[in-house]
């Protein structure tokens, strides 16, 4: 395939360049909340840089506004595709949310101001440039009305336009793409122009260019390819190899040199390569974090506590075993305790608003994290800090003036939740509008160098790296980690009762793991245990091979309980469950409790031998089918139930009997 621009347009305009991207395999499926996030803080980066001078003035605008003159083209009535991105944004207004791709694209024109389109190449026909329009030439106009989907307009002839053999893709120059050009969720292989001049700005250009490639590659998994083209080499010319762009070698014949596709070296992954990509599910941005980590210098790590209840499970561990890489490379790891936020309760991942807390639950909760944090992290190398040092001294005047006139009622309620919330009729508090910049006020306290947290913590963690610039310190790199499903595939959750916790008793913490099912073997070895990567790839594939899942995952219980417990506690959690589970064996011993006779209700009686934690659990687990009585399942969640001396209860690998008083 080819891109080139026709000599009667550089013969007008000598100094018109195009830079630009070709990237295939684009996963438009990926990353869609941090695309937009990326397209949300090159706008309000955009909207303070554009400031009070009027759009016609800004230099790359004006320089368009000219060449649109000089072309016969009424910069008033269709002006270049920048402009009329810059005036949405100088206005205030919210920019659509497309697809990834498209996000990242304006993100990227916006942030350089410069016009820049997107084209799906699978829908071209043959080549493709920058010409003059010719006799015939037919335009798919985007608005169009149900039933009028076939459309065409004629094209005048000597118009500058983007054409390809079959239609015109783009009228007026750089003014309005047609509907058959534009990219779509379903695109996978893409190209970018980016428009300039090269006396004004070629490096712009170039870094935009640069910049999109990588963004591309980051975040949705792209192959990419740059290219910058002129007067001295008007065509670019491409084949796609094995889903790779490769550029065509035409120096011979005067126009562009051969550009390589880039290919990473063969040295080994290092522990740096490792904790950017072991259960992470993206960074912002790769290269930015990268490039600190092999600085030498120690960073400040940043990761933020709710403690919202009294135990941790092993999807909030995820995060902890991040930090112990980092603590194991030398740096520094910053945990805030949220004992002022936690009162109000991060929405990130909710459908609801959430309950208040008092400060005096939420310390209590606190001093049971530490022991638990502490079997992950060395806690004599963590800096704790209070997010209530800071907030309690911040006056309601403070937050005034200081934090709430920094951001817009548009920007938080853009969070996907509150969008869905705010569409369904549910309310949305103000406190919980408020949380995002209390989060990231968090980093600007602490100096965080990095923060780090699920996808879920996206929109807060964004907020933090565009507050730290306001602020006039350097904005932090986030890097993600990936979130995991409960034991029955369902997202992890407490309330649930589909979570394992990290305290929990050795015997039951096999059972849980051995419960989960199969799908989860591989992602949990990668995400909550220490097995090396090379193991874990080799049990993979045995897994694809055929072998009996079963036997992975056996391993991946023991190597959790031993983790925590030890390794006598793992062997002897492991014969248990052969024993009372595999061989359906009941155990030797069972915990005794001493009961008046009488009748009670089942939920009670089930709390009283300690097989559930609340009224309301005790119902869900006898909905669940999870409660056995004398090796009868029970099926009444509000039943009753005459106690008999001797009488078992079981509740998956945890037994008591019931002794009359």
């Amino acid at each position: 395939m080819e891109f080139s621009v026709a000599s009667q347009i550089f013969e007008k305009f000598p100094d018109y360049c195009v830079g630009g991207v070709i990237a295939a395999g684009v996963d438009n499926k990926r990353a869609s909340e941090i695309s937009y996030q990326l397209l949300q803080t090159a706008t309000d980066a955009a909207r303070q840089k554009l400031g009070d001078t009027p759009i016609g003035e800004q230099p790359y605008i004006a320089a368009w506004r000219e060449a649109l003159r000089q072309a016969g083209i009424k910069p008033g009535e269709f002006p270049s595709s920048i402009e009329a991105l810059a005036k949405r944004v100088a206005r205030g207004d919210t920019l659509p949310d497309i697809s990834p791709a498209v996000n990242i694209s304006n993100a990227i024109a916006i942030q350089y101001l410069l016009p820049m389109g997107g084209h799906d190449l699978d829908q071209l026909t043959g080549g493709f440039g920058v010409r003059l329009a010719h006799e015939g030439d037919l335009f798919s106009p985007p608005e169009i009305r149900e039933g009028d989907e076939g459309r065409v307009e004629s094209v005048t002839p000597g118009e500058i336009i983007y054409a390809d053999e079959a239609e015109v893709r783009t009228r007026r120059w750089v003014w309005r793409q047609g509907r058959k050009a534009r990219v779509t969720p379903a695109s996978q292989t893409i190209f970018f122009p980016i428009d300039g001049f090269a006396s004004l700005n070629e490096a712009d250009v170039r870094a935009a260019a640069e910049e999109l490639a990588q963004l591309l590659t980051e975040h949705l998994g792209a192959s990419c390819q740059t290219f910058f083209i002129d007067k001295a080499q008007p065509r670019v010319s491409w084949q796609i190899n094995a889903g790779k762009p490769v550029l065509h070698d035409h120096k011979e014949k005067g126009s562009l040199a051969k550009v390589d596709v880039v290919v990473k070296s063969g040295r080994e992954r290092d522990a740096i390569d490792r904790i950017l990509t072991r259960a992470v599910a993206d960074v912002v941005t790769r290269e930015e974090l990268e490039k600190k980590l092999r600085s030498g210098k120690q960073l400040r790590v940043k990761l933020g506590i709710d403690p919202t209840g009294p135990r941790i499970h092993i999807g909030r561990s995820v995060s902890l075993h991040k930090l112990r890489s980092f603590q194991e490379l030398g740096h520094q790891i910053v945990l805030i305790i949220g004992s002022f936020t936690a009162m109000i309760g991060d929405a990130s991942d909710k459908d609801a608003t959430r309950p208040l807390l008092t400060r005096e639950v939420v310390e209590r909760n606190m001093e049971r994290y530490k022991e638990q944090i502490g079997l992950i992290l060395d806690l004599s190398k963590v800096e704790f800090r209070y997010n209530s040092e800071w907030f309690d001294k911040l006056t309601f005047a403070d937050m005034m003036t200081q934090l709430m006139p920094r951001f817009t009622v548009a920007q938080m309620t853009e969070r996907e939740n509150f969008r869905e919330r705010l569409r369904a009729g549910k309310p949305v508090s103000l406190q919980e509008i408020m949380y995002p910049i209390m989060q990231a006020y968090d980093s600007v306290m602490i100096d965080a160098d990095i923060e780090i947290g699920g996808t879920d913590q996206l929109f807060n963690m964004m907020t933090g790296r565009q507050l730290q610039e306001m602020y006039g310190k350097p904005p932090q790199s986030i890097l993600m980690n990936v979130m995991i499903n409960g034991t029955d595939n369902r997202k992890m959750s407490t309330s649930q009762g589909n979570g394992i916790f990290i305290n929990e008793e050795p015997r039951n913490q096999y059972g849980q793991v051995m419960s989960t099912v199969d799908e989860q073997i591989i992602p949990y070895f990668y995400s909550i245990t220490r097995v090396p990567e090379e193991e874990i790839e080799a049990m993979q594939a045995e897994m694809e091979a055929g072998a009996n899942p079963i036997v992975f995952k056996r391993k991946l219980a023991h190597s959790l309980v031993e983790m925590y417990h030890g390794t006598v506690a793992a062997e002897d959690a492991a014969e248990y469950f052969k024993r009372t589970i595999s061989e359906g064996q009941r155990p030797e011993e069972i915990p005794e409790y001493q009961l008046p006779a009488g009748e009670m209700a089942l939920r009670d009686l089930l709390v009283s031998v300690k097989l559930a934690e609340s009224k309301s659990a005790a119902e869900r687990l006898i909905s669940q089918g999870g409660i056995y009585v004398d090796d009868q399942k029970a099926t009444e969640p509000k039943g009753r139930i005459i106690l008999k001396d001797g009488m078992v209860l079981k509740r998956g690998r945890n037994y008591a009997r019931v002794r009359l008083m």
